[in-house]
């Protein structure tokens, strides 16, 4: 697993790989609040020995990945879409399977429709074309799209959030108990492992250039309200795509995958039943593994 540090005009991103660089290449995007180990090791593994090269970066402002000030420099889905080629760049790709979570998966459909020739297929998980498709939002309201998210989830989202408010958390272990609190609510009604959740959660605060600030890179969802609903262009997008979506996911409802499924000509969609919108369970991340091997070999 070979780290390696790699420019983005003046940015600096953390990249990691597992396999034979000789073999196709699957570049891992991950969501906008999440470092990149939260693709777990043991499907970045089994990917790489089903003969795929595999890649997975820290976003800017997330991890290891050089940090920004939004106010002062903004940047949205497209400038991320850009770090991810310097990263393909970095590694000598020029074209590889593109495999998106949640926000990761809005900035590989703009891979996909901006930089073609980059991508030989597509996968979408736990995503929608729109991130952001209620751009008449104003004050600090949410910018939400439609269906939005499961509303109990949004209530105990808020009553977590207010609690920490009121209580902060001051010391590394509450910093990731607050984290893992917040993880833990996306869950669905799998198999959760919650101790590797945590795990996870302490390896994102011990690796962070800033492990006690928001990752600012939440901003960017906010950012693409004014790109919209992406849904009208992707029905003309010409690329091999698979779309992994799960039941009962509180964030990004199942909806939002079936739409993809629909919009995109020839798209393969695979939904899991009790899945939520966090990946800490070993017969998902099998298959997903599963999947995506053969997706991949075939695309």
């Amino acid at each position: 697993m070979p780290e390696k540090i790699v420019g983005a005009g003046e940015l600096k991103l953390w990249t990691e790989d597992f396999g034979d660089p000789a073999d196709p290449a699957v570049l891992l995007i991950i969501g906008g609040v999440a470092q990149s180990i939260q693709w777990p090791d043991s499907l970045c593994r089994g990917l790489a020995a089903s003969g795929r090269h595999v890649i997975r970066y820290d976003h800017r402002n997330t991890g290891k990945s050089s940090l920004v000030d939004f106010e002062k420099d903004p940047y949205d889905c497209h400038d991320l879409a850009r770090d991810a080629l310097a990263v393909l760049d970095a590694y000598g790709v020029d074209s590889a399977h593109v495999v998106g979570l949640s926000m990761g998966g809005y900035i590989g459909m703009l891979m996909a429709l901006d930089h073609r020739p980059r991508m030989r297929s597509l996968t979408l998980i736990s995503t929608s074309s729109a991130m952001a498709a209620n751009p008449s939002a104003l004050d600090g309201e949410p910018l939400f799209f439609s269906p939005p998210p499961d509303a109990r989830y949004l209530e105990q989202l808020a009553a977590v959030k207010a609690e920490l408010a009121a209580h902060p958390p001051t010391t590394r272990e509450e910093f990731i108990e607050a984290k893992y609190r917040i993880y833990a609510l996306v869950a669905g009604t799998t198999e959760y492992d919650l101790e590797e959740c945590r795990r996870t959660m302490a390896r994102e605060f011990d690796r962070a250039n800033d492990p006690v600030h928001p990752d600012a890179t939440a901003s960017a969802i906010a950012a693409t309200a004014a790109e919209g609903d992406l849904a009208p262009r992707l029905r003309s997008l010409d690329i091999p795509t698979l779309v992994i979506h799960g039941a009962d996911d509180p964030i990004v409802p199942l909806e939002h995958g079936r739409a993809l499924v629909e919009n995109i000509p020839g798209a393969q969609g695979l939904f899991i039943e009790g899945y939520g919108h966090a990946l800490m369970n070993a017969a998902v991340i099998e298959q997903w593994r599963a999947a995506l091997t053969a997706f991949t070999g075939g695309a």
